[in-house]
């Protein structure tokens, strides 16, 4: 339920800060990614489980 955090570029940013953050947002991206399916995978098991509990069907 939490925001992902994104880094981000400094006013008075070079070159290389630009390309080393263009690598680090990515990165970022992937694992913000990577836990909002997460976090949607657990949701559906969580509520199939207790749909199956409702209806009194074993798992």
């Amino acid at each position: 339920m939490r925001p992902c955090s994104l880094p981000r570029l400094a006013a008075d940013a070079s070159q290389e800060d630009l390309d080393r953050l263009y690598a680090e947002r990515g990165a970022a991206l992937v694992a913000c990614d990577v836990a909002r399916r997460l976090a949607v995978e657990t949701l559906e098991v969580e509520r199939g489980l207790v749909d199956d509990w409702l209806d009194g069907r074993p798992r």
